[in-house]
Parts: C-alpha cells; sequence; structure tokens
C-alpha cells in the first residue's frame, strides 16, 4: 500500500474533478542534483470533460498522473506556489477518492499465472466491488475490450502487447470510475485497435465520464479531447480548448493542372502567391475576392480546377510550434545569461 499524505478534506462542491494550484514537482539525486518534472503547474479539469496532457518524453506528463493519484508526493508549497493538489476535493490518495478512480499506466503490469478473466476478478475485488455486480461487469468488460473469446481464458503471460492494454483497459474501467486516467492507451494497439479505443473514449465520453487523457498520438487526442494542456520540460506553455489551440485557417488554396509556365506567370502578375510542381498550381491566398479571381483565371488560362481548399492546421503542427518556440526562448535566455556572467 502506498502511504499518502494526510490534510483537512475539502467538500466536493465545484464542477472540477482535478484542481492543480501552483504545483511543483523535484526529484532529488546523489550529489545534491535536483531535477524538476514538473514546474509551477496550475490545472483544473472540468466534471465530464476529456483533458488531454501532451509533450515530448520528459515533460512531466506521468509525474503529474502519479501525483494526482497519490503515487508521487509533491514539493511543499511556497510563497510563490501555492502546491495545491484535489482530487474530487480531496487530498491524492484519498481513499474515499481512490474508489472514484479507474487507472492505465503507460506500461501496466499483471500477475502472470492469472488469466483474463481471474485478472479483473482481482482488480474488482481490490476496488471494493459487489460480489454481484462483479462477475457481469468481468463479462461485459471482455467483450468491450474483445478479448472474451480470445483471451480470457489464457493465462496473462501467453499475452501480446496489445492483448495486455485491452486487459489494462477493462481492469481501469472495473470500478465504474467516475475520474478514468488513461496514460497512452495505444501503446501497443494495431491501427486496427487505436480505432476501438478511439471509439471506446468517445462512448465514455458521452456517458459523461470525466476523462484524463495522455499520449503521443496527437491526431488521437485531437479527436476525442474538449481541452489540451501541453507541457514541456515540466512547465506549461498552452492550455485551452481544441478549436482555440488549432484555429481555423485563413488561407485558401487553389490547385489547378495543365497550366504553362506563361500561365502560372500571369497568376502571379496579378499579385497571387503561385507554386508550381510539375503539373500541379497551387494558389494561395488569405482574400476571398482573390479565390474567384484566381478561379476564374486558371479557367481563362485553360487550366484545369482540381480544388478549393481551406487547409486545416492540425493539434501536431500547433504542438511542435510551441515547443519550439519554448525552447528558442529557453534557449535566447540561456545565451543572456552567459553574456551577463561575460
Amino acid at each position: 500500500m502506498v502511504a499518502t499524505a494526510t490534510a483537512p478534506m475539502v467538500a466536493d462542491t465545484t464542477d472540477a474533478v482535478v484542481d492543480i494550484r501552483g504545483l511543483s514537482k523535484t526529484y532529488k539525486l546523489m550529489m545534491g542534483k535536483e531535477i524538476p518534472a514538473v514546474v509551477n503547474l496550475s490545472l483544473e479539469i472540468r466534471r465530464g470533460e476529456t483533458f488531454a496532457i501532451v509533450g515530448p518524453n520528459g515533460s512531466g506528463k506521468t509525474t503529474t498522473m502519479k501525483i494526482l493519484l497519490g503515487l508521487l508526493f509533491p514539493d511543499a508549497p511556497t510563497e510563490e506556489q501555492e502546491g495545491r493538489v484535489l482530487v474530487f476535493g480531496r487530498q491524492p490518495g484519498d481513499p474515499e477518492a481512490q474508489t472514484r478512480i479507474g487507472y492505465l499506466p503507460e506500461a501496466p503490469y499483471f500477475y502472470e499465472y492469472l488469466d483474463g478473466r481471474e485478472t479483473l476478478d482481482y482488480f474488482g475485488k481490490l476496488g471494493g466491488v459487489p460480489k454481484d455486480v462483479l462477475k457481469p461487469r468481468i463479462e461485459e468488460l471482455l467483450r468491450m475490450v474483445d478479448l472474451q473469446e480470445r483471451g480470457a481464458d489464457l493465462p496473462v503471460r501467453v499475452y501480446s502487447r496489445g492483448m495486455r492494454q485491452r486487459i489494462g483497459i477493462a481492469q481501469a474501467m472495473i470500478n465504474d470510475p467516475e475520474l478514468l486516467i488513461l496514460d497512452e492507451p495505444t501503446n501497443g494497439l494495431d491501427p486496427i485497435g487505436t480505432v476501438q479505443v478511439r471509439q471506446f473514449i468517445l462512448e465514455q465520453k458521452k456517458a459523461g465520464r470525466t476523462i484524463l487523457l495522455c499520449s503521443h498520438l496527437l491526431s488521437e487526442v485531437e479527436a476525442v479531447a474538449d481541452r489540451v494542456a501541453i507541457l514541456h520540460r515540466g512547465n506549461l506553455i498552452a492550455v485551452g480548448p481544441v478549436s482555440e489551440l488549432v484555429p481555423e485557417s485563413r488561407q485558401w488554396q487553389i490547385v489547378a493542372t495543365s497550366l504553362s509556365r506563361e500561365a502560372a506567370g500571369k497568376l502571379k502578375d496579378a499579385g497571387l502567391t503561385v507554386e508550381t510542381h510539375g503539373d500541379v498550381t497551387t494558389v494561395k491566398t488569405d482574400n476571398l475576392d482573390a479565390v474567384y479571381q484566381a478561379v476564374a483565371l486558371v479557367s481563362d488560362l485553360g487550366g484545369a480546377l482540381v480544388e478549393v481548399t481551406r487547409p486545416q492546421s492540425t493539434l501536431e503542427e500547433q504542438f511542435l510550434k510551441a515547443v519550439g518556440e519554448e525552447t528558442l526562448r529557453r534557449t535566447v535566455d540561456t545565451l543572456k545569461k552567459s553574456a551577463q556572467k561575460k
């Protein structure tokens, strides 16, 4: 059993399932060396929303999750950092809060000699699920993760990586949690399994379950999350709805073929941005009037119009942009400090 900090209970009266204010976590190593894993993090996860945390390896995602579960202690509060972490209005690790949480770790470990059905029975009893509820729930979960006919009676030691991930998702649901914490839920799954996990998350979202998701597959995060937080080196560098982090593109793109070099030159002469690759000509503009102008010119110049689109930015592009800007800022700060020392 993991020891947990004792502190006064706080009534669960808000819509915030998770409330983090000024959280920091520093790992202390030998020879006095310290590694900041999370730095002054503040987040709120609302009841019924799907919230995703993304970031490069070492950005503090898993550390944050483990603190929420009471598996790690945060740094002590300071005057500058409040250091408050509440789950259902209680301290992490509080037994009352724990019964309302389901957790899938990034690399789940199970007793090798138990089969799938026995594994879920074991976790169900640990979670205090009533006996009359547990048996039918086990069968329902095995069916949900597609293991009822091809894995329920096999020992876990012969499970593939994907099968282990499926039984891990089932054990996270065994206590019918209000808050579901998923750390890399598609880890080890094939494309079909990845789609099934996405569908599972959407179904839980529709049922009103609160979900905290950590994933490297940003396309999957974009498909299911209501809000996303981007962490980098323990720092929160962006947070908000996916629609805000991935703004609607203002640029139009007109693609045409069968335009001569001279015709492409006339498009440029008209003040349009033109790119040509082989027989494909692409015109880009932020102005809707220019779109109509370009379409008319393509027709007049004997070209064949392929499409007129408004390419949408992706979460992955915004993620790389945010992380890149943060890295550049840190590099500039380091160079400034070095120059000041000289």
